[in-house]
């Protein structure tokens, strides 16, 4: 007899509804059949444990990420406002240190120099700026960390109640770790982004330091993000749950934020930032809106949704300080004066502000007029003794090129226009604590430096001063350029302990009857008949040379002629030192150290092309290896990224 029959007569004999009975009995069994057996709770404990122990250590590892940063903030931070506070006793314990050679060897090989010690400032073939050796070491130990955490301490259990094949727990295990890591890596991100990083405030370091750390660390945290999406991606796969989970809000908002983080990848690489830096600025905003909106609405269903919340407080916080900043001058009337062919003077008056100007600090100004209000350009910053402030812009693409324009449509070159600044931004050092004061400017970049030797006079009429020298070298292209700071390069001669030095690489030939071209007092430039210039390229031509008679007979002349208007103008400014040649910048520094007392702490301030300030920056680095008593430091104003 089978089981049905048996079943039936055993039903029929109990004289019960038979086909009800029947029924009930057999969903009973069915569903009793199709439900799963529970779990063995010492599995299912062990399971949970491991799961929640691999999150845990994906937080470790992240709050260790932000630890590293925090203890180099701390580090510099001490080393920053010591220097502030008490100047004398920081640099009486720096100059102890280095008599120390393996901390002669560290700041050598590591802290000062270069990657490849040869280029920082200057780009390098794909457009791009490579990070100080220091820097580099740092980024790269910050990758290491990463890897190591998104890499060990994966635990296979054989008996988990969540994944039963070991490639289904440890791509889960890896997806949640890199999640956990990455979300502390953006935290760092956003906060490296802003102008108005407190972390600039504490360490001193400089903001082109922290984009060099903002655009590296971003790169990272997309390339973990995506070992997030691929691991997870695949376990979604393997435990046959894609159909489930893609409709998912967070699903598809990660997704979002993925695909934003790859473009902002793509469009900050050198090549295409330096080329198309209007339409990467703004894109890169928006961008980062859309990657921060993805990342909340992926997170937040997991618990994450605070790390959301303080990116959001660190961004905001930023727009609101520039605001503020803008703010505190209000709309103001700017005269903009054309004093060279690519160069402008702007002129702000009686400007007043909550935050005074350090020496080397600089200001985004937004020009208002036209459709291009919105953009700002840095330029330092130079406080004049009535009030006023003034701004030396170098003519390039963009606003600068159209202002420009609008000058020379006018006779007199010089217009009004409305503008609106947002400062003041730098990063001041203590160069009045030192005894020797080295600074090499080029171009426009003589600016912060004369701030610097401004600052130091003050410091050493109030007795609050230790340099005893300063020697300027400022480097630029033809007498002409002179005009750009007349008044401040006379004043320096109200300055005993200043020597400035100019060196001007091309000759500009005038007529014997033209004056200098301006007055120290600020008067308007002369120019010739024809309103033309010529310039003729410096070269040291040996005995015996191959040029025609007259290509040599036209050289002479010319030098005859730019000979007369030198005299002029060293006339004029008696207490500078002209050389019409280019300067040899390691020979000058190493001479200047050498006639330094080996007891005195030397400060070298460069801020000049690129070049020239990696020529400084590699010579400094092999002088403070050399064994000496002082300590030899260098502030680089240049800032570029």
């Amino acid at each position: 007899m089978n089981f049905n029959n048996t079943l039936f007569i055993r039903h029929a004999n109990s004289g019960g509804d038979t086909s009800a009975t029947l029924s009930s009995t057999v969903t009973s069994m069915t569903k009793s059949a199709s439900a799963k057996p529970s779990p063995n709770p010492t599995y299912a404990a062990k399971s949970k444990h491991l799961r929640t122990l691999n999150k845990q250590r994906g937080v470790w590892w992240g709050s260790g990420l932000m630890g590293f940063w925090a203890l180099l903030v701390l580090i510099s931070s001490i080393e920053h406002w010591s220097s502030r506070f008490f100047p004398n006793a920081s640099m009486r314990c720096k100059k102890a240190m280095i008599r120390n050679p393996i901390a002669r060897l560290w700041r050598k090989h590591i802290t000062m120099p270069a990657l490849f010690n040869q280029k920082h400032t200057t780009r390098v073939m794909f457009g791009g700026v490579i990070p100080t050796r220091f820097e580099s070491l740092v980024l790269f130990a910050y990758f290491v960390l990463i890897v190591i955490g998104e890499s060990v301490n994966y635990s296979y259990y054989k008996n988990n109640t969540y994944w039963k094949e070991r490639k289904q727990q440890i791509s889960r295990y890896v997806g949640d770790r890199s999640a956990k890591i990455t979300i502390f890596m953006i935290d760092a991100l956003y906060l490296f982004a802003g102008r108005n990083n407190f972390l600039i405030w504490l360490t001193g370091w400089k903001i082109s330091t922290f984009y060099a750390f903002h655009k590296w660390t971003g790169r990272m945290a997309i390339v973990s993000s995506l070992v997030h999406t691929i691991t997870m991606l695949i376990n979604s796969y393997w435990i046959k749950k894609i159909h489930t989970r893609k409709y998912t809000a967070w699903w598809r908002w990660g997704s979002v934020a993925m695909v934003c983080g790859g473009i902002m990848l793509i469009q900050s690489l050198p090549m295409i930032r330096n080329r198309f830096y209007s339409i990467f600025l703004y894109g890169h905003i928006v961008l980062a809106v859309f990657f921060l909106i993805g990342i909340w609405i992926h997170i937040k269903p997991f618990g994450d949704g605070p790390h959301a919340y303080a990116i959001t407080a660190v961004w905001c916080f930023d727009r609101i300080m520039r605001i503020l900043k803008i703010s505190q001058f209000g709309l103001r009337l700017a005269h903009i004066k054309l004093v060279d062919d690519d160069t402008l003077v702007m002129t702000i008056p009686s400007t007043v502000s909550i935050k005074k100007p350090t020496p080397g600090s600089f200001a985004y100004v937004y020009f208002l007029e036209g459709w291009n209000f919105f953009q700002s350009n840095p330029f330092t910053v130079i406080c004049e003794d009535n009030g006023d402030t003034k701004f030396l812009i170098r003519v390039k693409n963009g606003i600068t090129k159209q202002m420009y324009r609008r000058i020379l449509k006018h006779p007199e070159q010089e217009i009004t226009t409305r503008v609106a600044i947002e400062g003041y931004y730098g990063e001041y050092k203590t160069a009045y604590a030192y005894d020797e004061v080295i600074m090499v400017g080029g171009g426009n970049g003589v600016v912060g430096l004369y701030e610097y030797i401004k600052e130091i006079a003050n410091k050493k009429k109030a007795g609050k001063s230790n340099v005893k020298f300063i020697k300027l070298y400022w480097t630029i292209k033809i007498s002409d350029n002179i005009e750009w700071l007349a008044t401040e390069l006379m004043r320096l001669q109200e300055y005993d302990f200043v020597k400035p030095i100019v060196y001007m690489t091309r000759s500009q030939p005038r007529n014997k009857s033209d004056r200098l071209g301006f007055d120290v007092d600020g008067g308007n430039r002369t120019s010739s008949s024809d309103g033309s210039q010529r310039e003729v390229e410096i070269e040291e031509t040996g005995v015996g040379g191959t040029e025609d008679g007259s290509k040599a007979e036209e050289k002479i002349k010319e030098n005859i002629v730019s000979t007369t208007n030198m005299d002029e103008i060293e006339s004029e400014f008696s207490h500078v030192e002209f050389r019409r040649s280019r300067p040899h910048i390691p020979q000058l520094l190493h001479d200047d150290i050498q006639e330094c007392d080996p007891s005195d702490n030397i400060c070298v301030m460069s801020c000049a092309h690129n070049a020239m300030c990696d020529d400084v920056r590699k010579t400094v680095s092999f002088e403070v290896g050399e064994p000496r008593s002082g300590r030899i430091d260098l502030v680089e104003l240049l800032q570029t990224w």
